[in-house]
């Protein structure tokens, strides 16, 4: 059985060699905001994210999997930390905290994929991604 991949296939933007894609968000912030209610990258993340987490090796065919795979590293994130929790506003808080730290970037020395990811060329697109 083949690894899911992401569908969007023709970015409007790229940082290192990992796609900027839009999402839905009511939010302003550094990507795009997409205007239809159609799957987004992040639901595409959730909805592959049980399957392609199990497997060991994963062939990378577009700037938008490499994206597809950064997202599923924060989902991972989130369920460690999400695991220790006894209570809702625990969880809540949980999130929050990882919202707002710092979490590693390609090129950085902690990020577990940096021979995947090209690292950002600026502090303006380290902004970005």
């Amino acid at each position: 059985m083949p690894a899911y991949h992401s569908t969007f296939l023709e970015p409007q933007q790229v940082i290192g060699n990992t796609a900027i894609l839009p999402f839905k968000t009511q939010y302003r912030g550094p990507a795009p905001i997409q205007a239809s209610q159609d799957t987004d990258i992040i639901d595409e993340a959730l909805y592959y994210f049980k399957a392609n987490v199990f497997f060991r090796t994963y062939e990378i065919r577009s700037e938008a999997d490499r994206l597809l795979i950064y997202i599923t590293l924060y989902i991972t994130e989130c369920l460690k930390k999400l695991q220790r929790c006894s209570s809702k506003s625990q969880a809540q808080n949980e999130m929050y905290t990882l919202a707002i730290s710092r979490f590693d970037i390609p090129g950085d020395a902690g990020f577990p994929l940096n021979s995947v990811y090209g690292k950002p060329q600026s502090q303006q697109d380290i902004g970005k991604l």
